[in-house]
């Protein structure tokens, strides 16, 4: 599977929490720290998984070279 396709699809994941955060939880019952804990271990988790991505295709060293040109 094409990487850029995973990271397409992690940021949508991410766009989705982000929309959930801003739900009000309160009238389902939940406590709003509860729900903003939740989405923020889940967009944690989020940023590792891109990490490890990235540290799997370009190496450690990839994350700190310059980044070619979008053609």
């Amino acid at each position: 599977m094409n990487t850029n396709l995973i990271h397409n699809i992690l940021n949508v994941v991410g766009l989705v929490i982000g929309a959930l955060i801003a739900y009000d939880w309160t009238l389902l019952g939940l406590p709003a720290s509860t729900a903003a804990i939740v989405a923020g271990v889940v967009l944690m988790a989020d940023k590792i998984i891109k990490l490890g991505i990235n540290i799997t295709r370009d190496g450690v060293s990839g994350l700190v070279k310059n980044q070619p040109p979008v053609e």
